[in-house]
């Protein structure tokens, strides 16, 4: 087979793997679903009942696994048919925080986009007006924005360090 032929059969193959991502890849939204802020407050009584600390769940189980079957079945319900892929539960004495990572296709060669929620309104991560635009003014990575949601303590995030 010669090259060029190699390089137009490629080319379209690229194509097609494309199109065919940004048809199955959900749209990002900056509107936070109601079902997470229930999901957070329900972590939130859990936590205080049965006393742990720092709890991750994901459609598949959590961590810890003992802590199982005390989360509720619709939270890996709301999971499965949310964009969500891991849910990170961190109850600090000094700041209550959930991360909701978004569950994306290829996330190594592209950005992490994240809810989050604390308790006291502040995030490690830089915050900015606008995420579009903050991520259009980066150099390139690593970076590390997160904008304020329309609810109070909530954010919309995002995060590249290759």
């Amino acid at each position: 087979m010669n090259k060029r032929k190699l390089a137009k059969i490629s080319a379209l193959a690229a194509i097609v793997i494309f199109s065919v991502y940004q048809f199955l890849t959900p749209p990002i939204t900056y509107k936070i679903d109601s079902r997470l802020i229930e999901i957070n407050d329900t972590l939130v009584k859990l936590s205080r009942t049965l006393g742990f600390k720092i709890l991750s769940i994901s459609s598949s189980g959590t961590n810890p696994q003992d802590l199982s079957d005390a989360i509720p079945h619709d939270i890996y319900d709301t999971i499965e048919q949310s964009d969500i892929d891991e849910i990170y539960f961190n109850n600090d004495p000094f700041n209550q925080t959930a991360v909701f990572t978004i569950d994306q296709f290829f996330t190594f060669f592209r950005p992490s986009w994240y809810y989050k929620y604390s308790e006291i309104g502040g995030v490690d991560e830089d915050v900015v007006p606008s995420l579009e635009d903050a991520v259009k003014q980066q150099d390139g990575p690593p970076y590390f924005l997160c904008q304020k949601a329309e609810v109070p303590n909530w954010f919309f995030c995002t995060s590249f360090d290759p």
